[in-house]
């Protein structure tokens, strides 16, 4: 059993076109890397430059100020000398805030930033039902503005490096009470549009955008087609084996867990990618980032369609960014599992990789459309599950990482038995 692994393994391995894919992968994701840090440094300079325009606006108004109280002096007018007068002493004095604010975005002092903004927002939320926020008639609601809050304060407190967004006021952290329609849905999503610039914030970021469920294809389709192209009409190499004296069991056990421990390190191998490159840029950055977590709202006692969100009394709780990578871990490895599975069962049906991949992605997005707490589609994006978003916005506290774990590993199971009766049929 163990020659047989290991021969296995060392088929992959002397292929040309995986080496090709793996490195190409690597080049993608390194390239993906710098792209969004320079992307990052962009917007910092956009907003340094943002500021530097209000400085000389309110430098030009005071000059103009000025000039108009020379003016109204040899007029004798007291009454608009006092008030351009005034009108000096403000601009003089947001001329120093504005100042200062563009010195600790060079010098990225957050502390310092923070300091002016954590008051600013807590009075707002004290006062919510009386001073509103927003845009146009559009306003913030409750739930983003305390959670936003919450993160300033833990960011200040574990002092890590945040995530850097396109504005120079208030960082609002985007939740899903969020209901902005036209162009303010654009304005606030250009706004909240987060970008990483140490690792692990970056590693965060990517998990949000189904990072994670990408590679996993990716590695399936290049490390899962070890008996498709066994069986091929050019190859048949699969006839090779039938005349030793191996178990029929034993070669898809081998075959089965060689192609999946090349996926599952591959996925691995390109988490660590970011966080190599980010040793060149801004380090890793800190465990202790805060990661939002959805309570969820409490299910109508009548009719589920009646549930609805309650930004005003719904609950929510952060985690240090260890914990969450740690479960986003976890959740990964059994989701190989799910997701190997499914497409190793496939290519014994479908010779083609290509179509093989294409129908795996097919089914993963469609399957995700329905989430359940038994629907082992609804784990695909782990960022949704591991924050609550999936749970939350379906009613069902059941959509957890226990649960996820379950059922992933149950209908994965389910996928090798399907497999091995398959790979039997193929062989007889």
């Amino acid at each position: 059993m163990r020659r047989l692994f290991l021969f296995e393994g060392k088929k992959v391995l002397k292929k040309k076109t995986t080496w090709a894919a793996f490195f190409l992968t690597i080049a993608a994701v390194i390239g993906l890397y710098f792209f969004n840090y320079s992307l990052a440094k962009s917007i910092q300079q956009g907003n340094i430059a943002r500021l530097e325009y209000i400085i000389e606006t309110f430098q030009k108004w005071t000059k103009d100020a000025e000039v108009e109280k020379k003016e109204a002096k040899k007029e004798g007018s007291r009454k608009k000398v006092k008030s351009l007068t005034d009108d000096i002493k403000r601009n003089q004095k947001s001329i120093s805030k504005y100042t200062t604010q563009k010195e600790n975005y060079i010098n990225e002092d957050w502390h310092k930033l923070y300091k002016e903004q954590i008051p600013d927002l807590q009075y707002w939320i004290d006062n919510f039902d009386s001073y509103s926020r927003g845009y146009d008639d559009q306003i913030i609601n409750n739930f983003t503005g305390r959670a936003t809050l919450e993160e300033i304060l833990l960011i200040d407190k574990n002092d890590v490096t945040p995530f850097i967004q396109n504005s120079i006021y208030t960082p609002y952290l985007p939740t899903i009470y969020d209901e902005f329609t036209g162009t303010v849905k654009e304005e606030w999503g250009q706004e909240t549009k987060r970008y990483g610039t140490t690792g692990l914030t970056y590693i965060y970021q990517l998990i949000q955008h189904l990072y994670i469920p990408i590679l996993i294809l990716i590695g399936c389709f290049i490390f899962a087609n070890n008996v498709s192209s066994d069986i091929s009409n050019k190859k048949k190499g699969l006839n090779f084996y039938f005349v030793l004296p191996i178990h029929k069991k034993k070669l898809f056990i081998a075959k089965y867990l060689s192609g999946f421990i090349y996926t599952l390190g591959f996925v691995v191998f390109m988490l660590l990618v970011p966080l190599l490159c980010s040793l060149f840029t801004k380090g890793l950055g800190s465990f202790k980032y805060p990661v939002l977590i959805y309570e969820g709202s409490e299910p109508n006692p009548f009719n589920s369609e009646y549930n609805t969100l309650d930004p005003l009394k719904d609950q929510f709780h952060f985690i240090n960014l260890s914990s969450y990578l740690l479960q986003a871990l976890l959740l990964s490895i059994v989701l190989v599992i799910f997701l190997y599975s499914i497409y190793y069962v496939l290519s014994l049906f479908v010779r083609n990789p290509i179509v093989t991949a294409i129908l795996v992605g097919i089914i993963t997005f469609l399957g995700m459309k329905y989430p359940a707490a038994y629907n082992p589609f609804t784990y695909v994006d782990i960022h949704k599950v591991l924050n609550g978003e999936t749970a939350t916005l379906a009613f069902n506290p059941a959509i957890d990482l226990q649960n996820g774990i379950f059922v992933l590993l149950g209908v994965g199971c389910l996928m090798i038995l399907l497999g091995y009766i398959r790979f039997s049929k193929l062989s007889n």
